[in-house]
């Protein structure tokens, strides 16, 4: 009801102030379908009630409607450069929204809030996210909109000593709270005792600098950019082995999302990959790294 009064009133912001909103809106069409409850209205009340119907279906649900993002800082899918939100999922994000004319904020946060946010407030959408069985049931998947594989990297001269997962055992692993790194790593059989939790993929990195953890996953395109942004060298980690593979990245909605919001992003983002336009995003951040 909300969204359909912000609607109309953007094609009729006079009527900002009527009282008529008090009135349940679809009360109003079932008056107006009534001849006879319709007829023993005052006049006023019948413009106004025609008013209101002829906005209503005038008014598309989707263009109208507001998208709210929310997304952590991982280079180089989503992060700040001074002011702006960059990042090649961030810009896969803008244009889907500007090829079906939906306006879309995104605000940057630690990814445990952006969780919760999303999971709490229909036509809300996270990225970027990893679709794991874990997750399937609590959002609409969009998507897939990158390949997903991860590795394990430790501090260079740690590969003499760990060779597989059970080695990890006696490491310090630095893991972002609520990513599905942590559910990987359980299930890989590394212990819990091994896993420092942190808030954010740049603390993640801060800590491996200090020498506090002394093991990360990543993909490869984020690692390298990591290190750039951290100030350090190439060399002074080494990819020990591969977490995961075959998996893919999404946006991911809320379950009481609109469907035809939904149906728009998706068929946006097929667009994007039909004619080429993800794989030149890709192409823009990745070039450098090449």
């Amino acid at each position: 009801m909300a969204s359909q009064k912000r609607n109309f009133l953007k094609i009729f912001p006079t009527l900002k102030h009527s009282t008529y909103w008090e009135v349940d809106l679809l009360a109003i069409t079932r008056q107006i379908s009534s001849g006879i409850q319709f007829a023993l209205l005052p006049l006023k009340r019948k413009v106004y009630f025609c008013v209101v119907l002829v906005g209503l279906c005038q008014v598309s649900p989707v263009s109208a409607m507001d998208l709210y993002a929310y997304t952590e800082e991982w280079p180089p899918y989503n992060y700040m450069v001074g002011n702006e939100l960059k990042g090649i999922s961030t810009d896969i994000l803008r244009a889907s929204c500007d090829l079906i004319k939906i306006k879309c904020t995104i605000q940057i946060v630690p990814w445990l809030r952006a969780y919760k946010n999303v999971t709490g407030s229909p036509d809300t959408l996270i990225y970027t996210i990893a679709r794991t069985p874990q997750r399937e049931k609590e959002f609409i998947w969009i998507g897939p909109i990158l390949p997903r594989t991860t590795w394990v990297y430790g501090k260079a001269g740690i590969e003499a000593t760990t060779h597989n997962f059970k080695d990890l055992a006696s490491t310090r692993i630095g893991v972002i709270r609520g990513e599905a790194t942590i559910d990987e790593l359980l299930a890989a059989g590394v212990p819990q005792s091994s896993i420092l939790v942190l808030n954010s993929n740049t603390d993640v990195m801060r800590m491996m600098k200090l020498g506090k953890v002394n093991v990360v996953v990543n993909t490869e395109i984020g690692m390298a950019l990591n290190l750039h942004d951290i100030g350090m060298p190439a060399d002074a980690v080494s990819k020990l082995f591969k977490l995961s593979e075959g998996g893919s990245l999404y946006f991911a909605m809320n379950l009481q999302s609109d469907p035809a919001l939904i149906n728009q992003l998706q068929n946006g983002i097929e667009k994007l990959r039909h004619e080429g336009k993800i794989e030149s995003i890709v192409r823009s951040y990745t070039k450098a790294k090449n």
